[in-house]
């Protein structure tokens, strides 16, 4: 059969999570099926290739890896990405970079625990070149850009995808000279688009995305909320790199986890931890005012006709009531799971990494 084409993209400081995304999907992919993965270089040290090499190795011949340099410069003119980088609009590329026929787009932040193979054999419907998951936050194209709809005369209420994960069909963006038309897109719509490269996609591509299951690319706070440890997804950090600082939750204590037993673990001494404490910190003491200001502030625009700020302030006056109602409850849970996490075993090549 056909092997499994991966594409992720990192630099130096994305390497954990590209290591830890990599791992989990050997550790889950169909044992008869190749993979190809190519990851998109941009600045990845060769000490941390190595290691990548050495555990792409350990599963034989029928897993292969490829590094593709990254020129970012193409990308000048844009908005600076994560980590005032360009390196997100790099997947914008693949049809450029990947000789190859369709391919799984996978970002770095993320656990995989799924069998890749079966979203790689999946056959797009007619009329769609594109397949992902919509986006658990941003929902429309106008909550991303109501300018940008308008000037491309699309719905800004039509619906929005998350570009962490995605099947792509690269002869037909090739055929759409898709790279060529997101590089215009960049530089025309420069400052009013939100989120990068993924902007791109869902304008450029409106009406030829298929909507994927939620299982493919679960948010990692919808994971916290969950109230059992099933996995059977991947699994995607969208918060915050759980390896530079994270967010408390099961679903961090489940990167930290796998992230030990593939022999990498997180440094929790460094100063994304410290502020990542504090930030949480804060926010559970400022939550009684919140919860008290918000319905006041609320009132207060319902008395000047401000209905829409007013419901808005309603709105997250209640989050934050049950936030605080919720919140023994939500100890409990969460300590129970974390309890299960703990003694979690994954079925991980490993190689001894030195410091």
């Amino acid at each position: 059969m056909e092997p499994v084409a991966v594409a992720l993209a990192s630099n130096e400081r994305y390497f954990s999570g590209l290591y830890c995304a990599v791992a989990s999907a050997l550790s889950n992919l169909d044992v008869t099926r190749e993979v190809d993965f190519k990851v998109l270089d941009g600045g990845i040290s060769e000490q941390s290739k190595k290691v990548l090499s050495d555990v792409v190795e350990r599963f034989g011949t029928r897993a292969r890896l490829v590094f593709v340099p990254i020129d970012e410069t193409i990308f000048c003119g844009a908005a600076l990405g994560p980590a005032e980088s360009h390196m997100t609009y790099c997947r914008t590329l693949l049809p450029r970079l990947l000789n190859v026929r369709r391919v799984i787009y996978l970002d770095c932040d993320l656990l995989v625990f799924r069998d890749l193979s079966k979203l790689f054999d999946f056959n797009l419907p007619p009329g769609r070149i594109l397949a992902a998951v919509a986006d658990s936050e941003t929902l429309t194209l106008g909550d991303d850009s109501r300018k940008i709809a308008g000037a491309m005369n699309l719905p800004p209420a039509g619906r929005y995808f998350n570009a962490g994960v995605m099947l792509l069909d690269l002869d037909e963006l090739r055929r759409e000279n898709f790279s060529e038309r997101s590089l215009d897109f960049f530089r025309n719509f420069s400052g009013h688009y939100r989120f990068h490269d993924q902007s791109a996609l869902n304008f450029l591509l409106y009406d030829q995305i298929h909507d994927l299951p939620e299982y493919w690319n679960r948010a990692s706070w919808r994971f916290d909320d969950q109230e059992n440890n099933t996995l059977e997804c991947v699994l995607h950090y969208t918060t915050s790199a759980p390896w530079l600082g994270g967010t408390p939750g099961p679903a961090q204590v489940l990167f930290e986890r796998f992230a030990l037993e593939s022999r990498l673990p997180v440094n929790r001494q460094i100063a994304g931890f410290r502020k990542s404490r504090r930030r949480h910190l804060f926010r559970d003491l400022l939550a009684p005012g919140r919860a008290v200001g918000f319905p006041l502030v609320a009132l207060l625009y319902r008395l000047a006709g401000q209905k829409e700020k007013c419901i808005a302030y309603r709105k997250a006056g209640r989050y934050w009531l049950n936030y605080i109602r919720k919140s023994p409850a939500r100890r409990r849970l969460r300590r129970r799971r974390v309890r299960e996490i703990a003694r979690m075993k994954f079925n991980v090549s490993t190689v001894s990494i030195s410091a």
